[in-house]
This record gives structure tokens, C-alpha cells and sequence, in this order.
């Protein structure tokens, strides 16, 4: 059989790519490397932006029921050189944990019609010269045929190594766990020191996710983690681990790459945002539907829809990128010279406008 589209990755980018080509008609393949549910290192922070686009995905009754009664983050705020910066978050995020939203688009995805496989990793992605399909996917189980090709893999896979290097520049860790506390904060926190940063969410009955970045000669564990600022070491003291810690590497910034040989890449395989922004789950929602609505309106044919695909991932997204790379810059200044800075985030409205720019461009 040769599909209309295969879709290379079951997260969030790569479910909400399938979902919306097999509402559309078309013959769709979902392939995962691993199992669900699972535990993946993500501050599971849903920024209000890639709300309606949620919902929209999670449509029947048995997946819509999480978003019925959220945990609602309306305010978070920063802890960074003696500072506390706060910035209102309206309309409010949601947190909702990985292990719980990755399963729950899996079950959509199966729901609308796609062809879903787990366990099955893709080896290799190469052009098919014979036939209506233009790719094939070689996989321990055999291989597949495909029209069309979304990657959404993740940083770094085995086969997209062959086509993207891994570019210079610091590497980071991230590593994350879920803790009981006994008295639940409503907001969210992210407390920066040398080297790093930790961000702290509500996830409901009493516990917390704690989700660090960190330069991997500063730490390599979140108790390590813990003890880099004083006020973390303090909270963290009181804290219950109910999950096993999960890490992953290496963490690197780079251009982002929204298309790689005719395969239309979304999510964390077109690019990384700076985690400390919130908006990794939003751009994997978005970038996915972006990508299967390119498909759809050229007939699924790869040229013409990479080509789409490339223009509205740079209208709506990249601006999104470049701020927020600009605010990391920000960040990695020198003490004396960010001080000015991080005291005029301080007034009010303007820590709000540059979180703002780090969003999605919604489609009006």
C-alpha cells in the first residue's frame, strides 16, 4: 500500500499532522519508535495560544474530557539575580502532563482513521523512483511507501543525522521529574542561576513538574540541579519524587529548518525553541497542522507542499524563534549589564509584550 502521507513520530507535532490529513481523506501512516504512555522531559506548559487548536484535535468524547477541567497557570514568575520578575498570563495556560496529552492525541490520531504503529523505529528515508510513491521508509519491520513524508522525529533521530549535522555550540541537558509538595503554588516559576535554569508547574493532586535546562559541567541531576539556588535547594527540601527522573540530550540551538529534501519537518525536528518561553508544545500543535493543511492543498505532492509549508512556517513561526533567542541572549549577559534590563521587566506590561512576541502568529 502506499500512503498519502507517513508521519515519522507519535508527539504532538507529529499527532496533530495526522490527525488533521486523515480528517482531510487522506491515507495516513503514524509510526513511533517507542510506547504509550510515557514520560518525556517537558515543562507541559499549554500556552493559551495552542488552545482552540487543542481542542479542535481532541474532539471525541473519550480525549476531550482532559481539557473539561484544566489546571489554569495565570501567572508565572522569574527569579533571576536577586529579582522577581511577574508576568500575567491571560487568557490562562494549561498545564497538562506529556504522559497523559501524548497518549490522548495517540487515541485521536487511531480515532480519526490513521494507520498507527508503535514500537516501529524508521531507519531511513529514501526517494522511491518507481510507482505514485515518492518515499520509501525502511524500518526493522519492513519498509513503507509514502507520497508524502513528515518528520517529526524530535532534536535528533538516526536517519536525520544523515542530512543535518549537529551544529556547534553549547550542548544541554535537560532532565525532568514529577514531585508531591504539600502546599500546591497556583503560578508557575523559573528560577535562573549560572549555567541554567528550573521551571516549576502545577499539575494537580498535589503535585508539581520540575523541568531544568542545564550546561551538563553544572549539573547532571535535578537534585544538583536543586542545589544551584538557594530558594530551589529550600523549596525542594520538602519534596516527594512521584516519577522517575527523565533526561534527554544533547539540547542545542540552531537556525530552525522547516523543510529537508521535499520531507516537511514540524515540532522539534524543524527547530528548538528556547524551553524558558512555554511555547514547545504550542509550536509542535501548530507547525504539525501547518504541515498536513500544506499537504492537503496541493494534493499531497511533495515539491509544491514543502514549498507552502516553508513560507507559513516563516511568517508564523520563525518571528517567534528569533525573539526568543533574543531573550536568551538577554539572559547570558553579564550580571552588571542585564541588572537595567531585568529592572525595567519589572514595570508593568512589559515582561507580558516580550513574552508575547515568543508566540505563534495565529491565522486570523
Amino acid at each position: 500500500m502506499t500512503y498519502d502521507v507517513a508521519v515519522i513520530g507519535g508527539g504532538p507535532g507529529g499527532t496533530s499532522a495526522a490527525i488533521t490529513v486523515a480528517r482531510a481523506g487522506a491515507s495516513v501512516l503514524l509510526l513511533e519508535r517507542g510506547a504509550f504512555p510515557r514520560q518525556k522531559v517537558c515543562g507541559e506548559f499549554v500556552s493559551p495560544e495552542s488552545l482552540h487548536l487543542l481542542r479542535s484535535l481532541l474532539a471525541s468524547r473519550s480525549t476531550k474530557e482532559v481539557l473539561s477541567r484544566p489546571v489554569e497557570i495565570r501567572s508565572s514568575r522569574t527569579f533571576i539575580d536577586g529579582q522577581m520578575i511577574a508576568t500575567e498570563i491571560s487568557p490562562p495556560a494549561y498545564s497538562i502532563p506529556r504522559y497523559v496529552l501524548d497518549s490522548l492525541l495517540w487515541q485521536e490520531a487511531v480515532a480519526a482513521g490513521a494507520d498507527c504503529h508503535q514500537q516501529v523505529t524508521v531507519e531511513r528515508v529514501s526517494h522511491n523512483t518507481t510507482g505514485a510513491a515518492r518515499f520509501a521508509l525502511e524500518s526493522a519491520r519492513g519498509a513503507f511507501l509514502a507520497r508524502t513524508v513528515i518528520n517529526a522525529t524530535g532534536r535528533w533521530s538516526n536517519f536525520k543525522a544523515e542530512t543535518i549535522k549537529l551544529p556547534k555550540g553549547p550542548k544541554w541537558i535537560g532532565l525532568k521529574a514529577h514531585f508531591a509538595e504539600a502546599e500546591i503554588r497556583s503560578h508557575l516559576e523559573l528560577h535562573f542561576f549560572a549555567g541554567g535554569y528550573c521551571g516549576i508547574a502545577p499539575l494537580g493532586n498535589g503535585q508539581i513538574n520540575a523541568c531544568a535546562m542545564v550546561r551538563p559541567d553544572v549539573a547532571k541531576t535535578l537534585n544538583a540541579v536543586f542545589r544551584c539556588d538557594a530558594q530551589l535547594e529550600q523549596r525542594s527540601s520538602g519534596w516527594r519524587a512521584v516519577t522517575e527522573e527523565v533526561t534527554t540530550a544533547p539540547l542545542v540551538f540552531h537556525t530552525p529548518s522547516p523543510v529537508a529534501d521535499d520531507v516537511l519537518l514540524v515540532g522539534d525536528a524543524a527547530g528548538f525553541i528556547d524551553p524558558f518561553v512555554g511555547d514547545g508544545i504550542s509550536m509542535a500543535l501548530h507547525s504539525g497542522a501547518m504541515a498536513a493543511t500544506s499537504l492537503v492543498k496541493t494534493g499531497y505532492d511533495a515539491r509544491p507542499a514543502a514549498l507552502r509549508y516553508k513560507g507559513e512556517y516563516a511568517r508564523r513561526l520563525l518571528p517567534a524563534f528569533s525573539n526568543a533567542a533574543r531573550l536568551r541572549r538577554l539572559m547570558s549577559l553579564p550580571r552588571i549589564t542585564r541588572w537595567p534590563i531585568l529592572k525595567m521587566m519589572r514595570v508593568p506590561g512589559i515582561s507580558e509584550f516580550l513574552l508575547k512576541q515568543t508566540r505563534v502568529e495565529l491565522v486570523s
